[in-house]
């Protein structure tokens, strides 16, 4: 033979009074009608409230990113101006430097003859001042 089965306590009568609470509300709501006790109303105020802070914290989250997306879409305007005045800078330079070896070349042998790719390998000299630059 098995054990007897346990029985369930009986409820106390708070739980039993709650338990008829909450079927009637069930019941009520499933009729489409708004159950009238306390107990609902504090739940319902509570929902709404919580509803209204996840609401009003996904507003702030919307507004910061858009600050940040603004912030960030200025910088990179910024950087891009920036490489474009690096870029004429850089073309400047590769023009005076091809004009200083041009003039020293022509002064160093009288054939003139112009240089084959100044800047695309090593530069004679110590240092290659243009390296960063390829």
């Amino acid at each position: 033979m098995s054990a007897p089965r346990k029985r369930k306590s009986e409820p106390t009568p708070a739980e039993a009074a709650h338990a008829a609470q909450q079927e009637a509300n069930f019941a009520a709501m499933a009729r489409g009608e708004i159950p009238e006790n306390d107990e609902y109303r504090l739940k319902r105020a509570r929902n709404n409230e919580a509803v209204n802070r996840t609401r009003q914290k996904k507003k702030e989250e919307e507004v910061n990113t858009s600050v940040k997306v603004e912030t960030l879409r200025m910088e990179n305007s910024a950087l891009e101006r920036k490489v474009e005045s690096l870029q004429k800078e850089l073309s400047f330079l590769k023009e005076m430097f091809m004009a200083y070896a041009k003039k020293e070349n022509g002064a160093a042998s009288t054939s003139q003859q112009p240089m084959q790719q100044p800047l695309s390998g090593n530069l004679p000299g110590p240092s290659n001042p243009f390296s960063s630059l390829q």
